[in-house]
């Protein structure tokens, strides 16, 4: 459980977050009255949830009663982990900025429902949030009632302005950021222009995007103007990044574009780049190897590795036996949410593309028998499926580089790879297979 706070003071405004405050511990649990030892620890973690960089770190007396400062790069919400004689109690996120004081009073072990956490910062993400939840029940409403296209529009416009409103209200906090983030986004595909403009107001602030909003537009320019302008887009927030963390985010987000795009060989040189100039950073060189491996590898345009499996059916299935049509191998966990909400876009993209010869495989991991049974026992199967337990599921993620659950290969009828998608990374396989078919038909 864990511990943040916000306080009404303010320090420095270059000086690092205050977090302070009391945790005290309920008297049936230790009625001694002596609360030291409480310590808190606010950290960057890595994918595996494990502590890389320590940004944060206090330790209660007899009083309970904590002080320190946290550094931080940026204004953002960080977790803080709360322990005792070496147990983790907790974790808590805090939305922390330089200069802010961040006030907790708590009691263990109930921390979340105890704590109490005041600062400027922390005030305003409620406000936030209350309007998030807002937007979220008119946007609950219209996915299962619907709404005309006037209506639907005048709703998006509505909510665009509150969010911006809210921005322009509060535009030096996180929650503002947020705000202004959450209506461009809105905009995006009903009226870009707007959408453009709000982007330049919040980048030429800020000097820097959300991730999922830079993450959207880099989509949107890449589909609506071509490669070459969401590269612009890119070098623009590269050359205006204030910290390394956004630096490397952004180096990172081309050298995908460019994979994605076949671009290999500019790729490769950006990617040796990266490895010289941040060679000291683990996780960044952990990055780095997997995505050489795509390069060399997995890279769209390259061959699919070869494989074989023995199905449900007990049949045999290969690349080879593959070859002459196109083909879409998913390797996933069928007790997986997310996998379970895709699998009707995949019956219909079955159905749809059948008759161009569409082959689809799916690679079951971490999967019995009896799952696999039940996860059909309400499903229709119109693909073959990898018999669980006959295939070396290391060997399969080692192959394939799988970083995350499901993911996916999309090849042509000559086997090379068109594209990975991996995770919620699923809309743009219809146009994949669009631009099997049209390739197709010029060869043709």
């Amino acid at each position: 459980m864990l511990l943040l706070v916000a306080g009404c003071s303010s320090s420095s405004e270059n000086g690092g977050p205050v977090i302070e405050g009391t945790v005290t511990v309920d008297p049936e649990i230790d009625p001694s009255g002596d609360y030291s030892g409480i310590e808190l620890l606010g950290a960057l973690t890595g994918p595996d949830g494990a502590i890389r960089d320590t940004l944060y770190f206090a330790e209660t007396d007899s009083n309970g009663r904590f002080y320190g400062k946290a550094s931080i790069d940026r204004r953002g919400i960080y977790p803080v982990f709360v322990s005792r004689n070496n147990n983790r109690l907790g974790l808590i996120n805090l939305v922390l900025a330089k200069g802010d004081t961040v006030h907790v009073e708590a009691e263990l072990p109930n921390l979340n429902q105890t704590a109490s956490i005041e600062s400027k910062e922390q005030n305003a993400f409620r406000k936030f949030e209350r309007l998030q939840k807002g937007f979220n029940r008119v946007a609950s409403y219209v996915n299962n009632v619907g709404l005309s296209a006037d209506s639907l529009e005048m709703e998006i416009t509505k909510w665009s302005e509150l969010f911006w409103d809210f921005y322009r209200d509060n535009p030096s906090v996180y929650a503002g950021e947020q705000s202004a983030a959450a209506s461009i986004s809105l905009l995006m595909g009903w009226d870009n222009d707007l959408m453009l403009s709000r982007t330049d107001t919040l980048l030429n602030q800020m000097n820097r995007l959300p991730r999922e909003l830079r993450e959207q537009l880099t989509n949107y320019h890449a589909q609506s103007e071509g490669l070459d302008r969401s590269l612009t887009f890119l070098n623009r927030l590269q050359g205006q990044a204030e910290t390394t963390r956004d630096l490397i985010a952004v180096r990172k987000e081309k050298i995908e574009l460019l994979f994605d795009s076949a671009r290999t060989d500019t790729a490769q040189q950006l990617l040796e780049e990266f490895e010289q100039e941040f060679a000291n950073r683990e996780q960044e060189m952990a990055w780095a190897e997997n995505m050489s491996y795509d390069l060399e590898i997995l890279a769209p345009g390259r061959p699919f590795p070869d494989f074989s499996f023995l199905t449900t059916d007990g049949d045999s299935i290969s690349s080879q036996s593959l070859s002459g049509s196109p083909y879409m191998v998913e390797i996933a966990r069928f007790d997986s949410p997310l996998y379970q909400q895709q699998y009707e876009q995949t019956v219909a993209i079955a159905q749809i593309y059948k008759t161009y010869g569409l082959t689809i495989l799916t690679v079951p991991v971490a999967t019995s028998d009896t799952a696999l049974r039940a996860f059909f026992e309400e499903r229709t199967k119109l693909w073959q499926v990898a018999a669980p337990g006959t295939f070396d599921t290391n060997e399969l993620a080692s192959t394939y580089n799988v970083q995350q659950l499901p993911t996916r290969f999309l090849m042509n009828d000559q086997g090379k790879i068109i594209q990975r998608y991996t995770g919620a990374e699923y809309d743009n396989v219809v146009q994949g297979l669009q631009n099997i078919l049209t390739q197709e038909q010029i060869e043709s």
